[in-house]
C-alpha cells in the first residue's frame, strides 16, 4: 500500500477529480478507502496475496466505473459493494468447477 498521506480534499473533490481521471485525485481515493477496503476482502480471500488481488482489481472497476456513481447512497458504500462483487467474481474465477462426479460421490457418503 505505501505511503498513506491524505490531504485535504473533499469526498466531492476527490469524485470530481476521478471523473477526469486526475492522478491525484486517484491517489488520494485509494490512499483514503483502501485500508478498509482491504479488510472487505480479507473476508473472501484465503490469502494476502488473493486479498490484494481483489483490491486492486475492485480499485480498477472503481475507477472505471465511477461515472455510474449516482450520490444517492454513500460513496464508501458504494466501493465497498464494488470491492464486494469483485471479490465474489474472483473466487468464482478462481475456484475448481465441481464435477458431477465429485457431487454423485459426496452424496453416496454415508
Amino acid at each position: 500500500m505505501g505511503n498513506l498521506q491524505f490531504t485535504c480534499m473533499t469526498e466531492q473533490s476527490i469524485l470530481a477529480g476521478c471523473l477526469k481521471n486526475d492522478p491525484v485525485a486517484q491517489r488520494e481515493l485509494y490512499n483514503r478507502y483502501s485500508p478498509k477496503m482491504l479488510s472487505v476482502c480479507y473476508r473472501f480471500a484465503q490469502n494476502r496475496d488473493d486479498a490484494e488481488d481483489m483490491l486492486q482489481e475492485g480499485f480498477i472497476r472503481v475507477f472505471t466505473q465511477i461515472g455510474s456513481f449516482r450520490n444517492s447512497g454513500s460513496f464508501e458504500g458504494w466501493i465497498r459493494r464494488i470491492m464486494v462483487n469483485t471479490a465474489i467474481d474472483h473466487i468464482r474465477r478462481n475456484s475448481a468447477p465441481v464435477t458431477q462426479m465429485a457431487v454423485a460421490h459426496e452424496l453416496a457418503r454415508p
